[in-house]
């Protein structure tokens, strides 16, 4: 017994030795890491040249982080290359506008559910009813209302249509079918580089950009936002009660500026005469027929004096004509607006087309500047 006590013993006292050997070998480890001296600057600069990337590699970097994600996948198209495209595209499209222009100039009435909301399976619209070119769709409706709404004149009266209780319907905002049927132009940020080759140029005057539809023995002025303007009888074709011709199908639409201090009517495109419709034709044709057909038109009767139509002339974009409509804006008999500029290839597009570029008047000497010194010399 008293053997295996000192052999106890002499085990414990060496686990105590043990562990205080290691104990004082890492109070040894801390202090010498508390006494080693701080990197010198020339260590660091030593160690960031050795992990940084390569300065072309930084630089790309840098930029990368400014730039835009969207500018990263491709190169921004400029003016002159969105042109190109778009005659690219122009190649591939076809279009049939025949019934669009018939539509338009007839006023069929189903082009005009879009302006309500959409009528549901167990309702009936009768489309076969008369309907005029400004009014509604007209229905018989029988409308029942109680004595205590009446009352009340904060209550929506609803309407009763086939047995059933319907609130009045709301006209949808931006659904006239008549908005946006006019090319718009872009402001032109650089002269293209075919200028004097393909492109036409129009003194346009002052005035509001306007749709303009003669049939049915009326004309129709109307808005970009599709709202009417003017309605009134012209010498167009199918444009007065007096026309002799068919004031059904010989109907006409164009694209005007309308001057209210002179009541007249600048023709500034041709989109359709007499019911054969040309928006699919180049520059080149539609003026071309424009200032052929308006030759043919009556002289103007009684009725059809108020309102006159003057077709605009259109020149070419050589160096001696652009430096005359910069020099003399006046000398054509109306108030001058700016420069529009057609290429000779493009199509009567509706809406927005790079293919159709605007410089206004007060821009237009600065604009073409460079252009004329360079022809000059």
């Amino acid at each position: 017994m008293a053997n295996e006590k000192c052999e106890d013993k002499q085990v414990n006292n060496g686990s105590i030795t043990a562990n205080s050997q290691k104990s004082a070998l890492e109070v040894k480890l801390l202090t010498e890491k508390v006494k080693k001296p701080a990197a010198t600057v020339d260590e660091v600069t030593e160690l960031l040249s050795a992990t940084s990337v390569s300065p072309s590699t930084g630089v790309f970097r840098q930029k990368s982080f400014k730039t835009s994600p969207l500018q990263l996948k491709g190169k921004v198209e400029t003016q002159e290359e969105r042109r190109k495209r778009a005659l690219e595209e122009q190649k591939k499209r076809r279009r049939d506008l025949n019934t669009h222009a018939r539509n338009l100039a007839l006023f069929k009435p189903e082009n005009f559910s879009s302006e309500e909301e959409p009528a549901s399976d167990d309702e009936s619209v009768n489309n076969d009813s008369p309907i005029e070119l400004t009014k509604p769709l007209k229905r018989s409706l029988d409308i029942d209302q109680d004595d205590s709404l009446l009352q009340e004149s904060s209550v929506v009266k609803k309407v009763r249509i086939k047995g059933k209780f319907r609130e009045p319907r709301r006209k949808i905002k931006g659904s006239n079918p008549y908005r946006n049927q006019v090319m718009h132009a872009e402001w032109m940020q650089e002269i293209p580089s075919d200028l004097e080759k393909n492109w036409y140029v129009v003194l346009c005057p002052k005035g509001k950009r306007c749709l303009v539809i003669s049939a049915k023995g009326k004309t129709v002025s109307r808005l970009r936002n599709g709202n009417v303007m003017n309605v009134f009888e012209s010498v167009l074709p199918a444009g007065a009660n007096s026309y002799k011709g068919n004031k059904t199908t010989d109907y006409c639409i164009l694209d005007c500026i309308y001057d209210q201090t002179t009541f007249t009517y600048y023709v500034l495109d041709l989109m359709c005469w007499k019911g054969h419709p040309i928006y699919d034709c180049d520059t080149e044709f539609r003026f071309y027929w424009l200032n052929t057909k308006f030759t043919e038109i009556e002289r103007p009767t009684a009725n059809t004096l108020t309102y006159k139509f003057n077709p605009l002339k259109a020149h070419y974009c050589d160096q001696d004509k652009i430096s005359f409509l910069i020099k003399n804006p006046h000398s054509f008999g109306y108030r001058p607006d700016g420069l529009l500029f057609f290429n000779k290839r493009t199509q009567y597009v509706l809406g927005d087309t790079p293919l159709c570029g605007w410089v206004g008047i007060e821009k237009v000497e600065e604009m073409f500047e460079d252009f004329i010194k360079q022809k000059k010399q």
